[in-house]
């Protein structure tokens, strides 16, 4: 994973140069090297996404200064920003899973092998397959192109005007102007126009749900074995692609309420990680905030007694994997102080809602907790190692899972599911990648596989989608996740108590922050 930062402006000079800031180095730009106010203002945005590595590169012909910022997944170590052929300059984010990807190569320099054997470059970007955002500045046709995949996993947006020209970055914090950049979407910077076009937004994939009824359930059996098999390929892919250079043995991370969504994904982790790796570490993030407006401490709020239960049946499935539930309560002190941070991250999402939502997903990445001890019950201080996070983001979107469902008609049904689905870029995406990328980690959606997303959208019966019921039976039936695969739908803030705080609990999730 990687951070990525864009600025072109014919009126700004700079004088040529590579600075390059290795891991736990200090970072220093200022304006003396002809970048903007702003532009330094989110470069520390960008570097807490990629620990790991940071360039700063200035071009006088181009007009243009890039900041890149590496998390080092996948061999071998490829710097960032890329010059491809003397005609392309590549940042890239996120990580992809492309078959044709080479044991030797990551997917960087798939990207640059791409380019350099077309000269499309939007039909190179419609060829990839994973979760990723990026720039390409063709310096030949003066051209820059800018986006995301096409469901939208790697958050990006974009500022423009003509005093300033075109920002494009990963993160900016609270700075306005800037707008989220849509998911499946090519923009398409004309740098002689110096605009870029409505006929220049290319849309890669538009994801339908089919309103196909099985009114005898006749295929349930079928589709759920299905459904398990390309789930299992979207989990495995993204497991066998983690290859850290600075980390030994990394664990592997997971979101965990306890849920059926979560419990599924780590499921399907261990039964991976038995035929590839057996000793790795599987971390279960919990987290728990102290409610002083309800009176509730961590220990109590529903997501933490449901993640000590699932936990334990996911042990006693998979004993030979060492599964490690790690507990993170966050005291009312710790929210107030990191509140500020967490609204300037998730900027422009600005609602109560989002707030409590994204603060859940900041303390659960950071993942300072303890875990406990199976014999003395000891707490022991425990720091998340892991630096790939699993979520089960996409399964209530594309299943049905939220409350609101629950009297629809079928045909409703598959009017919002479509919807939900082709708008998660937006509604949840961009916030949570910010937050979580913010601790240095990346975070990975199996559920937002396009193989997992299109043959759920295309082939599963739309009746099988009432309250999660195709994946309750995989659980059931495949994973014998017994209980877990029977538990109601939660959402994070209710679950971890990360709502409604104050004694002004009143306040709807839509209303904004004050």
């Amino acid at each position: 994973m990687c951070g990525i930062l864009l600025h072109y402006n014919p009126n700004i000079v700079h004088e040529d140069r590579f600075l390059e800031f290795n891991e736990d180095e200090c970072i220093s730009v200022d304006e003396s090297n002809g970048t903007s106010e702003i532009f330094n203002a989110i470069i520390p945005h960008i570097a807490n996404r990629g620990p790991n590595y940071s360039s700063l590169r200035l071009s006088e012909k181009y007009h243009t200064a890039w900041f890149s910022s590496v998390l080092a997944l996948r061999l071998p170590f490829t710097k960032q920003s890329l010059c491809v052929e003397d005609r392309y300059v590549l940042q890239f984010n996120g990580e992809l899973y492309n078959k044709e990807i080479k044991q030797d190569q990551n997917d960087t320099q798939f990207i640059a092998s791409l380019l350099s054997s077309s000269t499309d470059v939007i039909h190179t970007l419609t060829q990839l397959d994973g979760e990723f955002a990026y720039t390409i500045y063709d310096l030949r046709e003066t051209k820059i192109y800018f986006g995301r995949d096409s469901i939208g996993k790697r958050s990006l947006c974009f500022k423009m005007d003509t005093t300033n020209g075109l920002y494009v970055a990963s993160c900016t914090g609270n700075i306005e102007g800037f707008e989220n950049c849509l998911g499946g979407v090519i923009y398409i910077f004309d740098l002689n126009e110096r605009t870029i076009s409505e006929h220049s937004k290319i849309i890669q994939r538009q994801y339908e749900v089919v309103d196909l009824i099985d009114e005898n359930m006749e295929t349930l059996d079928s589709m759920k074995e299905k459904l398990y098999t390309v789930l299992n390929e979207s989990v495995s892919k993204r497991v066998t692609s983690i290859h850290p250079l600075h980390i030994e043995s990394s664990p592997i991370s997971v979101l965990f309420s306890g849920g059926l969504d979560c419990s599924v994904l780590v499921a399907l982790i261990c039964e991976q990680l038995r035929i590839f790796n057996p000793n790795t570490t599987v971390e279960l993030l919990t987290v728990g905030f102290e409610n002083p407006r309800i009176g509730m401490l961590p220990k109590d709020v529903p997501d933490r007694k449901l993640a000590i239960s699932s936990s334990e049946v996911l042990k006693g499935l998979y004993p030979d994997i060492d599964i490690k539930l790690v507990y993170i309560d966050i005291p009312y002190e710790e929210y107030l102080k990191y509140r500020p941070t967490v609204i300037n991250l998730m900027y422009p999402k600005q609602t109560e809602m989002d707030l409590s939502i994204a603060i859940a997903f900041f303390f659960a990445s950071r993942g300072s907790g303890f875990i406990v001890d199976d014999v003395t019950r000891d707490e022991i201080p425990y720091q998340r190692k892991g630096i790939v996070l699993f979520s089960g983001l996409g399964a209530d979107e594309l299943y049905g899972g939220y409350h609101k469902f629950v009297n629809r008609s079928l045909e409703e049904l598959s009017a919002e599911l479509t919807g939900q689905i082709n708008n998660i870029h937006d509604r949840n995406l961009n916030r949570d990648d910010k937050v979580i990328a913010s601790n240095g980690v990346e975070v990975r959606y199996p559920f937002l596989d396009h193989n997992v997303v299109q043959f759920s959208t295309q082939e599963i019966p739309i009746n099988y989608k009432v309250n999660k019921l195709i994946l309750r039976k995989v659980a059931s039936d495949i994973l014998h996740l017994g209980g877990i695969s029977t538990e109601p739908k939660r959402a994070i803030q209710f679950g971890s108590k990360s709502a409604k705080m104050t004694k002004d609990g009143n306040k709807h999730g839509t209303d904004l922050l004050k």
